[in-house]
């Protein structure tokens, strides 16, 4: 684990980079290079395409925080910094998705282009995207499982996140050896990586214009409530809290279902 991913020193200045921080920003910059390119090709201009980049970016976070709200109502009751704080945490990612996707599609009538088309060409890169996110994240140590004894787990380091939730009010708690927990930010690479390829070979024998995305959609959904059920989660939380999630992702399997059914139809 490695939250720290370098130290640069500047004469007083000490400026720390941690790779959670890193990875958010490559996964950010990777996806709007490409979003600029596609604007690009599309015959927008500078200003429009700047335009359009922040406002994506800024419909992530607004998005990703205002689901965080809403699933953890009742912490953000006890702890009202948690909705304005400039810290990227407490975000909710389907959040940012779902309302960078209706802020993409209201660019896209607003600017008369085809929206299921670059869309689908976004898909890809959306994907890799989130890989790099989950790498961050991986390195940070954050979002990590439950205990497991199984060989797939993964043993952070003693004072790592996963190691202090391990930890009893006995102060002689801190010198046992961390457990092993669920590698759930590799599963989540594995997730993206296995819906975005098999999305492809299904869309690619049709190619109809959204499927790729509404596919992918699908089965990130489905790899996203496996590994729901692997993940860490406080006391905090309660139950209904940690199955609101799963039960977002199944109305969004069946809609994007429903989108796929009616698109092959009418194709």
């Amino acid at each position: 684990m490695y939250p720290t991913l370098f130290e640069l020193k500047v004469g007083d200045f000490l400026l720390i980079i941690s790779s959670y921080r890193f990875f958010g920003v490559l996964a950010a910059i990777y996806f709007l290079f490409f979003l600029q390119k596609i604007l690009y090709e599309n015959e927008l201009r500078k200003r429009a395409r700047v335009f359009i980049a922040v406002m994506i970016a800024l419909s992530f976070l607004i998005g990703a925080r205002l689901l965080f709200i809403i699933i953890f109502f009742e912490q953000v009751l006890d702890d009202p910094e948690l909705i304005y704080t400039l810290k990227l945490t407490n975000f909710s990612l389907y959040g940012g998705m779902g309302l960078s996707v209706l802020s993409w599609y209201l660019i896209t009538k607003q600017y008369q282009l085809p929206f299921l088309k670059l869309t689908d060409r976004l898909i890809p890169h959306g994907a890799l995207a989130l890989m790099f996110f989950r790498v961050g994240c991986f390195l940070n140590g954050c979002c990590f499982g439950k205990t497991t004894e199984l060989p797939l787990g993964v043993t952070f380091p003693r004072g790592s996140l996963s190691h202090k939730v391990q930890l009893t009010p006995n102060p002689f708690s801190f010198f046992t050896s961390p457990k092993a927990v669920h590698p759930t930010q590799l599963y989540e690479i594995l997730g993206v990586l296995l819906a975005l390829i098999i999305a492809w070979n299904i869309w690619k024998k049709n190619k109809i214009s959204g499927q790729l995305s509404a596919l992918f959609i699908i089965f990130y959904s489905v790899a996203r409530i496996a590994n729901h059920f692997f993940r860490y989660y406080p006391n905090t939380i309660v139950w209904p809290q940690t199955m609101q999630a799963p039960v977002m992702y199944s109305l969004i399997i069946l809609l994007c279902t429903a989108f796929v059914l009616v698109q092959t139809k009418n194709s």
